[in-house]
């Protein structure tokens, strides 16, 4: 997809699984955005990784996006009024799940439903990626740093994972009323949950059921974790933002996955798969007369494949793992085209040379 107010070229790839998992809470997004008619203002990824239920997800899935552009600031060119903008579309989307609470299916235990999501989104406008995040569902920008010539992938991965384990992150549950326990191996934020029996307000004479509960630190959703007494959510919806500036030249491909994809493969080898099919691509459709030149291969389906191989391998059920996948490109002639112009010069070429073969055999054999 080509767009001036984008910046760059972009060729967008999705795809997600179950997996092992006996529902689907993964969903994910991708968008772009036109106001004019005209060119598109810009182009927007999210991954969405539910927990508790898929209802968050879906219900970050459809309508983090209005939250954030519906403030004035997100059209700004200054980058801290965009970020601002992306953290306060996260803030209205979390606390918009509040009137939806009582429209989630409960608990089987009675309790109001559990449901939060990860939320990782990027947003491409004037040659940059705006990033916002909370959770564990990385974002990874994938470059080629070689010289010469050479080709040297790097990746750079643009978020941080929000784990209860974090110093920084613990800290900050404790202050807000909360705790982090360890159970099977795992550190987990508390659920201070009210006895069953309880009727009325929280107080702190209410008895408590303290239940290990969460491996990340911050979401969308987890009602659960308000805590009445600091007034605070102890698995915040607070996201980490970041702006990084595009260079087609170097900057080769985004990709975005939930943690079923980075449990498995690593940021260094899902950018060598992505760079490696995207190569294999090429030279097919450019040397391959046997490849049509829609020949293609769904990059984010094969890093899933990958995974769930990898969760196979090692005995375990695997978890539901999405993924999308953005080729970076200048600006100018979609790569497709560019690709089809080289496939004819090069089949020309090759005409050509037997035409003048031929010609030099019947030469000869005319002497």
């Amino acid at each position: 997809m080509t767009s001036h107010k984008i910046g760059v070229n972009l060729r967008v790839s999705g795809n997600c699984n179950q997996g092992g998992r006996k529902y689907m809470e993964d969903t994910h997004s991708f968008k772009f955005y036109k106001t004019d008619g005209k060119d598109y203002d810009f182009a927007y990824f999210g991954i969405f990784d539910g927990h508790g239920g898929a209802e968050a997800s879906r219900f970050a899935r459809d309508n983090l996006l209005d939250e954030i552009i519906k403030f004035d600031s997100f059209w700004s060119d200054n980058d801290e009024d965009v970020l601002w903008a992306i953290k306060s579309g996260f803030l209205d989307t979390h606390h918009a799940m509040w009137k939806e609470l009582d429209k989630w299916p409960k608990r089987l235990s009675g309790y109001p439903s559990t449901a939060g999501t990860t939320c990782s989104v990027a947003f491409v406008r004037n040659s940059k990626i705006y990033i916002g995040h909370v959770g564990d569902s990385a974002i990874v920008l994938g470059s080629d740093v070689g010289k010469n010539n050479a080709i040297v992938m790097k990746a750079d991965c643009l978020t941080k994972d929000h784990k209860p384990e974090c110093p920084h992150e613990k800290k900050r549950i404790e202050s807000s009323g909360g705790e982090v326990v360890a159970k099977s191996g795992v550190q987990r934020v508390v659920w201070n949950r009210p006895k069953w029996n309880h009727k009325g307000p929280i107080r702190r004479s209410t008895p408590i059921d303290k239940i290990p509960f969460l491996a990340v630190a911050r979401s969308l959703g987890d009602l659960w974790s308000y805590d009445y007494i600091t007034e605070e959510f102890v698995v915040s919806p607070e996201p980490d933002v970041s702006v990084h500036k595009l260079d087609p030249s170097i900057h080769k491909c985004i990709i975005l996955g939930s943690d079923g994809l980075w449990n498995m493969v690593s940021p260094e080898e899902a950018v060598s798969v992505v760079t490696d099919l995207e190569y294999h691509f090429e030279d097919r459709v450019v040397y391959d007369p046997s490849a049509t030149v829609s020949y293609w291969i769904n990059p984010a389906e094969r890093l899933v494949a990958l995974s769930l191989r990898k969760w196979k391998a090692r005995g375990l059920r695997a978890d539901n793992t999405s993924s999308i996948v953005v080729f970076i490109d200048p600006l100018g002639p979609s790569r497709l085209t560019i690709l089809r112009k080289k496939r004819e010069e090069h089949f020309a070429k090759l005409r050509e040379d037997m035409r003048i073969k031929a010609l030099s055999k019947a030469a000869e054999l005319e002497f």
